[in-house]
């Protein structure tokens, strides 16, 4: 095949040589234009000296002329007076005895022109023919010598890319032979670093399949070894258990495994552990007996290691002392980094499948392990995501779902919640209502939830039923404001048995809504915030009983005392130990169920600032202490919030008031601390009980300035 850029040249060529062309001929006309010019008028000049000397008389004027005339390239003579009025014409002026004679003369200027165009046209052939001709030899040279062998490599190249040759034939000494040396060795290369790379790629396959040092592991480490020019490995891989290390020799010729005590470990091996890092030696001296029973000269030796933890070794050596390229230290590098991850996958599924080994279903168990970690956070919800998953079965299963449909929203709805575990204790627990920031980041877990799980591939079928269980049916819902159809079907299930359980269960700010009234209010907003089939079809369905939970996890003496000790940091005063102010709707909740009529007393100490400027914060913290456990031990039916700094209110039945009332100023007397103690008579409401301890701290600031 021709290439495009010879013809490019040969265009080149041809356009030079009729350049050269017409450039001789132009310059040769115009050369010989003048040249022509210049000799008639010089033969001019000498017919007419002749003529004149012949005649030799003015009165024989007309001879002259007669005689001019008859010159080459004389067009015209006149006998006048006057001056040339071109380059073609002459004036000569003769003295005869007789007087002075004015001679003009003309040339043939079409004449010269045609000589001259003529002899122009002669030279320009023969330069464009000459032109040719060498650049016609050039364009030939330069296909013989260096298109053609560029073809020839070419097309070798391209039957080596179809398989039909494997490497460009070698000939000649030339620069051309030079580039078939250099694409030899690019292949070798190419077909080197292939092969590494597909062994890489077989020890990644093998290992993480779980196949171990089988005979395809043994057949494989021998091509490295033969690629690598090495005798043999050493593979040590530690068994955690009970402090052996399985040891494999592999060479070309052999093959044996042997189980070794970590501590008896002698030569190069318990070095390289000990070290954590790669050792290259050729040091026979600090080899054991057996490493120098095996010839060992020279030693590339790396420790197995996966996040710092030291798993192991591999142990290549040379029966000489030449040392590895860096290329091949590279390849063993990356095998061993694959014989690491394989060790540390195999003791991770090892551990896990004893962990797991007396699970029957271990999918299931995992799942809800994860929602449990979750619900331990927050014990009110606890059974929340199974009873959601319960009932969002039922629902798909009356809606007449496939099977497969309906295990995968079971799935999501089990694990709809996960994303609560990035939410703070301090949001996730508050007993009262959230702000309008911290409702935003509760409003984070659907996403958090899909974060978490995205990557799981055997969960990817419930990810819209799990990001998506909050979106509402007129779109105001979210994370994403989906409207109607657009919200996927497993999210529309879920949301609806969701909400139903949210509803029935007891919260700690609230009791649990009766199942009835629950269904009634998902009832009423069917087509508002849910999708009305999934209603229709979850209405006989939510009657129904849900399934205790299997089993039963953290009971007892363990989930009280966490629950308690999360009580305490988030709702109790921390020096007192009493209610703290972010739990007054809590404890509003609490007296208002034990008592029928409620009354509270505000008890300020009046001066504690200054007292604790005065005297220091642990006397006023010694005085906070003092006031709180007198009411505690004095009084019976009380509920106690420390709601500012040197401000409490005690909640207490309305027929108790004034007792507790007078209870208190028996404490200011005898403990000399100046109390403030005003009586808030019916509480009925919670804002408004906000606001009047609001307008009370206000005035007791201003009463003790």
């Amino acid at each position: 095949m021709k290439s495009n850029k010879y013809w490019v040249l040969t265009f080149l060529a041809l356009l030079i040589t009729l350049g050269i062309g017409l450039g001789s001929y132009f310059l040769t006309y115009e050369f010989s234009k003048e040249y022509f010019l210049k000799s008639s008028l010089e033969n001019a000049l000498n017919y007419a000296e002749v003529s004149a000397v012949s005649v030799g008389s003015k009165k024989k004027a007309d001879e002259i002329k007669e005689i001019l005339e008859r010159a080459p390239y004389i067009k015209r003579v006149e006998i006048k007076d006057g001056s040339p009025n071109s380059p073609y014409e002459l004036k000569k002026e003769f003295l005869f005895p007789d007087g002075k004679l004015n001679v003009v003369i003309e040339l043939d200027k079409e004449m010269l022109n045609k000589r001259a165009s003529s002899i122009a046209k002669n030279v320009s052939t023969a330069v464009s023919v000459l032109t040719g001709f060498f650049l016609f030899i050039y364009l030939v040279a330069i296909k013989k010598l260096y298109l053609e062998p560029l073809s020839k490599i070419k097309r070798d190249i391209d039957r080596i890319y179809k398989g039909t040759l494997e490497k460009i034939p070698l000939s000649g000494k030339d620069e051309f032979g030079k580039i078939r040396e250099s694409i030899n060795r690019m292949i070798d290369s190419i077909k080197d670093r292939d092969k590494r790379a597909e062994i890489i790629s077989q020890f990644i396959q093998l290992l993480t399949v779980g196949k171990g040092f089988n005979g395809e592991f043994i057949e494989l480490m021998r091509k490295v070894l033969k690629l690598t020019k090495t005798d043999g490995v050493i593979i040590g891989i530690k068994n955690f258990d009970n402090n052996r290390i399985k040891v494999k020799l592999i060479t070309q010729g052999e093959s044996k495994e042997l189980m070794k005590e970590l501590n008896k470990l002698e030569g190069i091996e318990p070095y390289i552990l000990e070290l954590g890092r790669e050792v290259e030696t050729t040091k026979v001296s600090i080899l054991s007996r057996e490493e120098q029973k095996l010839g060992i000269k020279y030693v590339f030796g790396i420790p197995l290691t996966v996040f710092s933890n030291v798993l192991g070794y591999v142990i290549f050596f040379r029966r000489t002392d030449k040392k590895l390229t860096e290329e091949n230290k590279n390849l063993i590098k990356n095998i061993t980094k694959s014989i690491a991850i394989s060790v540390q996958i195999k003791n991770l599924i090892e551990n896990l499948q004893k962990q797991l080994k007396r699970e029957k279903e271990f999918l299931d168990k995992v799942i809800k392990s994860l929602i449990r970690g979750i619900e331990i956070r927050d014990s009110y919800t606890r059974g929340h995501s199974e009873r959601v998953a319960f009932f969002s079965k039922r629902i798909a299963q009356e809606m007449g779902l496939p099977e497969d449909e309906v295990n995968k929203i079971y799935i999501a709805a089990l694990l709809h919640d996960i994303g609560k575990i990035g939410i703070p204790d301090s949001i996730l627990l508050k007993p009262g209502k959230l702000t309008d920031r911290e409702y935003e980041i509760i409003k984070l877990h659907p996403i958090l939830s899909y974060e978490l799980l995205k990557n799981l591939d055997f969960l990817k079928d419930a990810l819209d039923g799990i990001k998506y269980h909050h979106e509402r049916w007129d779109g105001s819902g979210y994370p994403e404001g989906l409207k109607g159809e657009e919200i996927p079907l497993p999210a529309r299930i879920i949301a609806v048995a969701d909400s139903y359980d949210a509803m029935t269960s007891k919260r700690i700010y609230r009791e649990a809504l009766d199942r009835k009234k629950a269904i009634n209010e998902i009832r009423e907003l069917s087509g508002k915030s849910y999708d009305p089939e999934v209603v229709r079809s979850a209405l006989p369905v939510l009657l129904e009983e849900p399934p205790e939970p299997e089993e039963e996890y953290l009971e007892g003496e363990i989930i009280s005392e966490i629950e308690e000790r999360r009580l305490d940091y988030f709702l109790r005063d921390s020096l007192t130990g009493v209610f703290n102010r972010n739990a007054l709707e809590l404890a509003y909740q609490i007296a208002k169920d034990r008592f029928k009529e409620l009354s509270g007393i505000v008890v300020d100490i009046i001066k504690l600032r200054e007292i604790n400027i005065k005297e220091g914060w642990e006397k006023g913290d010694e005085i906070l202490k003092k006031v709180v456990n007198e009411i505690q031990k004095r009084t019976s039916d009380v509920t106690m919030v420390r709601y500012s700094g040197d401000n409490f209110l005690l909640f207490t039945p309305r027929e108790k008031a004034k007792e507790t009332a007078r209870v208190i100023k028996e404490i200011e007397e005898e403990t000399s601390i100046n109390l403030r103690v005003v009586e808030i008579p019916k509480i009925d409401n919670i804002e408004k009980l906000q606001r009047e301890l609001t307008e009370l701290e206000f005035e007791g600031s201003l009463s003790s300035m």
